[in-house]
């Protein structure tokens, strides 16, 4: 699977994950689409490297999205995006998208809580279970509220700007990048990110690096990025960080296919002292029985070190086990 090579696109595929949506209305230049999933996730084992005591950790998720577009002229179109997602045992719908804007062939201007920049090199290798170390700061994150965003699309390159005004003094962020898709199959990406930390405050910032190649069935990708967490911190606190992601993926035929990931992120404190704040590998085997049904089996390997309480319970550092089974819709 490769994910960089995409369409601009934002009114189409910028939620769910699924290309599947069916169009409920279209007539007269406007279109409603509806989409979503409904996926089963079981952790054994451990869950976010806290051992379980039990038998399973249920991180079952369901998702709804509405996606609106509207012609206003021959060259100009309205479009909106809704996406919520409810948690197992919860009555409460979290807000994931919710943006509005327009696109015509100088590209896309949105409104909205959606994806800063950076996303679309992040997106190089969060292709598994347990990926996308590379969104450190949240200005290089998804689902980011009170984004302007501008998305085009010229030829092979894709480039994105981002700006996020925060009701709190000095908090503001930003992100710019820039996909180069190469027929050969090869992808090039840079993004920078950053944002303020508040009146008085340090502030935050991100470079990030990203190169996927797609031959045949083999999907090849690697992003690299680096950058302060605090350029004020003193003492103990995180100060800088690096973090790396790779990732193999290979599609056997059209149901199975297999990914490994590796994925760290490194800090430094401001006395200059390093921790590991993530650090595994994943092994995932993917079945799909058709468009919109799938299953799968993801082992993590969790290299950080163990941490236990009084109980001698582990709450860092454990494997996970994940079964998932999926249905889009």
């Amino acid at each position: 699977m490769k994910k960089a090579v995409v369409a601009l696109a934002v009114f189409a595929g910028l939620t769910s994950g699924s290309a599947l949506a069916a169009t409920v209305y279209s007539a007269d230049g406007t279109e409603l689409k509806v989409g979503g999933r409904v996926e089963f996730r079981g952790d054994f084992i451990g869950s976010k490297g806290a051992e379980i005591d039990g038998s399973m950790k249920d991180s079952t998720r369901a998702r709804l999205n509405l996606k609106g577009k509207s012609e206003i002229t021959d060259s100009l179109s309205a479009f909106a995006v809704y996406e919520a997602e409810q948690d197992t045992g919860t009555s409460e719908f979290e807000n994931r998208y919710m943006f509005a804007g327009v696109e015509g062939d100088f590209g896309a201007v949105s409104f909205g809580r959606q994806d800063m920049a950076s996303v679309i090199i992040s997106d190089l290798t969060d292709i598994t279970e347990f990926s996308g170390v590379q969104q450190v700061i949240g200005s290089a994150s998804d689902k980011e509220d009170s984004v302007f965003k501008y998305a085009g699309e010229f030829d092979a390159l894709q480039v994105q700007a981002t700006y996020q005004a925060n009701e709190a003094k000095d908090t503001d962020g930003y992100g710019v990048s820039g996909l180069y898709s190469l027929p050969m199959g090869l992808d090039l990406g840079v993004a920078l990110s950053g944002a303020d930390l508040g009146e008085g405050a340090g502030s935050q910032s991100e470079a990030l690096f990203g190169v996927g190649f797609t031959i045949e069935n083999l999907y090849l990708a690697g992003t690299y990025s680096f950058g302060d967490l605090d350029d004020k911190a003193t003492g103990t606190a995180d100060e800088k960080f690096t973090a790396m992601e790779l990732v193999a993926q290979y599609q056997f035929n059209k149901q199975l296919s297999a990914a490994a990931l590796y994925t760290k992120q490194e800090n430094e404190q401001a006395d200059g002292a390093k921790n590991d704040d993530v650090e595994g590998v994943e092994l995932v085997g993917y079945y799909k029985f058709n468009s919109n049904f799938r299953t799968y089996l993801s082992y993590y390997i969790n290299g950080l070190d163990e941490k236990k309480d009084a109980a001698g319970i582990i709450t860092e550092g454990e494997d996970t086990l994940r079964l998932g089974v999926r249905y889009d819709f």
